[in-house]
């Protein structure tokens, strides 16, 4: 099962990748060359036994130092075969969200390394809709499995930015459906 989340507004949103932390420059050149230059001996029995280094273009490769910086979230438009899922949502503009949702204190207690990573990418998600929001509107979420984009939500949740702060534990559920809104600053 694959579990998608999608985001609507009544304006259009930003798309593309928010929240990632690549290398760049003169660090990121020597990242890449120190592996393009390891003896093949090093290579072997590994995936870079595989490439072909004098076919790769280096500009195009992202390189992260750890996998908080790798991690953030996708807003794409739909695809045609996703469009049913606008039917779900009061607002008319309606985009796929890509993001792993989800951190628990037993993640954090078991791999630190991806709680982070896990933290940061909802962090990224409410701010990316912190950011695109005003105390007039309403941003919402919709967890479900792929295909079953037409399903009445299962649970009704509603989160004001203005006072939320994260429990210990936290996920985009499948079957959750999610109002985000700001208070009327006073």
């Amino acid at each position: 099962m694959s579990v998608m989340h999608y985001i609507s507004a009544d304006k259009e949103l930003p798309v593309g990748g928010f929240g990632f932390k690549p290398i760049e420059g003169e660090e990121k050149r020597k990242y890449l060359e120190m592996i393009y230059q390891q003896d093949e001996s090093a290579r072997k029995g590994t995936i870079l036994e595989l490439i072909d280094f004098e076919e790769i273009d280096f500009d195009s490769i992202i390189v992260f130092r750890t996998m908080e910086d790798a991690s953030g979230i996708y807003v794409y438009e739909l695809s045609d075969s996703e469009k049913d899922v606008v039917q779900i949502f009061k607002n008319r503009f309606v985009y796929r969200l890509e993001g792993i949702f989800y951190f628990s204190e037993k993640m954090k207690e078991r791999n630190l390394e991806l709680y982070k990573a896990r933290k940061k990418e909802l962090n990224v998600l409410f701010e990316y809709i912190s950011s695109n929001i005003t105390d007039e509107e309403i941003i919402e979420v919709y967890s479900c499995e792929w295909g079953k984009w037409t399903e009445k939500p299962k649970i009704i949740a509603e989160i004001d930015l203005s006072t939320f702060v994260f429990p210990e534990e936290f996920e985009l559920r499948c079957g959750e459906y999610i109002i985000f809104k700001k208070s009327k600053s006073t």
